[in-house]
């Protein structure tokens, strides 16, 4: 007499395995997305070729983007000064580094104006105001995201807080620094805010 096999069931994945095909795509898009960040922060060349750029030294449109920034007051204004070396702080208010780096910063500065530092803040130039004013520092310009579509430009194309880029007299980005370093490495850039050298 033949017994009635038992329908087979569906084998159920152990519990927390994400399927093969899921896990290729997310190790995937991390390895583009890692590539493409890396690139971004030393200034490598991408694929994608602007017409008249050196792959040496990018300009601070093609490290950043070609995006529009405002002031305090609201006027649209040029991210750096043409003609004389600046550093971009990316920053955000909820930035625990952030606020760690403008202390140093406040306190390297002693009072002098950092009048080189252009502060720019995810969530708009007002939103720094707070940060610097609590460090005690003067002279630096803040700025933000000109409007909502800047500001996702700016947040996916730097999702990391803070990171500092050196810009030369020619508008060129020559040094990038992703996150904040030990304090001795950010008397470099310091140097450069209060104008006492050109690059870090």
């Amino acid at each position: 007499m033949t017994l009635p096999s038992e329908p087979s069931r569906p084998r159920s994945p152990r519990r927390g395995a994400l399927p093969a095909s899921t896990a290729f795509v997310l190790a995937l898009g991390a390895g583009c997305a890692a590539l493409l960040l890396r690139n971004v922060m030393t200034g490598a060349p991408t694929s994608r070729a602007v017409p008249g750029a050196s792959t040496e030294t990018p300009s601070v449109q093609e490290a950043l983007g070609r995006f529009a920034v405002r002031d305090v007051r609201g006027r649209t204004v040029p991210l750096v000064p043409q003609g004389e070396p600046a550093v971009v702080m990316i920053s955000s208010r909820t930035c625990g580094w952030c606020k760690r780096a403008l202390k140093d910063l406040g306190e390297l500065a002693g009072g002098r104006p950092l009048s080189r530092l252009r502060l720019l803040t995810l969530e708009g130039a007002g939103e720094g105001g707070p940060m610097v004013a609590k460090e005690g520092i003067t002279g630096a310009v803040l700025l933000g995201p000109a409007g909502s579509a800047d500001q996702v430009q700016l947040t996916f194309r730097y999702p990391g807080t803070p990171t500092f880029l050196a810009v030369d007299r020619q508008g060129r980005v020559v040094r990038t620094l992703p996150g904040y370093p030990i304090r001795e490495e950010m008397r470099h850039w310091f140097a450069v805010m209060v104008g006492d050298a050109d690059a870090p």
